[in-house]
């Protein structure tokens, strides 16, 4: 291979064809959702304060998952939703689903939860129960604050709450144990954190799609919330630390995959850039 023909090869590695790159991608992602290769899921900190928070909610007390998410956001809160669920279901922690907005996440949180109760012969009603969808927002939550029975007054299906058997002697918001919500809306959170967890101390624990979490880091930092779950990682995370390699460990594995392809592409344009500029050098000095 002649000098000119070497340096045509290196600017060739820089200027890889787009239809190339896109191929490669399709081809990577089209292998791992059918030969999964799993990568190594760590438990971050502030996925690790979601499970730590539920796990130190006394067991006269319940847990609120307030489900504030519907299809377009599914991909990364349903695997929160189901993660939190089964932790719920395997530390024995008794918890209610509730929605504040859209309607639409009560009902998908509840096939989710039926779906995991199964596994767990957990029975609906003395274990979990579904509050389901209730409109006001922060009336909502001031009016739940003093009397959680007469604002929630019907279950999901239509019953009374206070004849649920799990109900008994749950009053106000000292009752509850911890708030766990689970968004793809911004806001809602704020009202939670304004109305309950700051006038009450009740602990507070979150899930979010990942572009919205940056946002709420400065509740991490000020201890008023204990932890957060951040897009299909923070999903995977949970399912790591409940023993359930689920839909979040299937995403965050084609993703990382897609990631390292992405990567070693970076590294391949920057070497032939790098080999052309010093090819190119040797040359300048042959012909002087």
């Amino acid at each position: 291979m002649t000098e000119s023909a070497t340096t045509n090869f290196w600017e060739r590695m820089q200027q890889i064809p787009r239809y190339w790159i896109y191929l490669l991608l399709a081809g990577v992602v089209t292998w791992q959702i059918l030969r999964p290769l799993p990568l190594p899921v760590v438990p971050s900190v502030d996925t690790q304060g979601v499970y730590d928070a539920i796990r130190a909610v006394p067991d006269d007390k319940l847990i609120i998952i307030s489900t504030d998410w519907d299809a377009s956001t599914e991909a990364e809160t349903a695997p929160q939703t189901a993660a939190v669920v089964h932790a719920c279901f395997q530390l024995k922690k008794k918890f209610a689903i509730m929605n504040l907005q859209p309607p639409m996440g009560v009902k998908l949180a509840n096939d989710i939860a039926k779906q995991a109760a199964k596994e767990y012969g957990a029975e609906y009603g003395v274990d979990w129960c579904n509050w389901g969808y209730k409109f006001g927002f922060d009336s909502v939550l001031l009016a739940m604050a003093k009397n959680i029975p007469k604002t929630m007054g019907e279950d999901f299906y239509g019953t009374p709450v206070s004849d649920l058997p799990m109900m008994k002697g749950v009053k106000d918001v000292n009752s509850i144990g911890l708030v766990v919500e689970i968004t793809g809306l911004s806001g809602l959170t704020e009202m939670w954190i304004g109305l309950i967890q700051g006038p009450y101390q009740v602990p507070f624990a979150s899930g979010y799609t990942a572009v919205m979490a940056p946002g709420y880091y400065p509740f991490l930092d000020s201890k008023q919330m204990a932890g957060m779950l951040v897009g299909a990682k923070g999903a995977a995370e949970m399912e790591v630390l409940v023993h359930r390699q689920d839909r979040g460990v299937k995403i965050i594995t084609v993703q990382s995959w897609a990631h390292m392809l992405i990567i070693a592409l970076i590294i391949l344009g920057n070497v032939g850039y790098l080999l052309a500029r010093r090819q190119a050098a040797r040359e300048g000095r042959s012909a002087s």
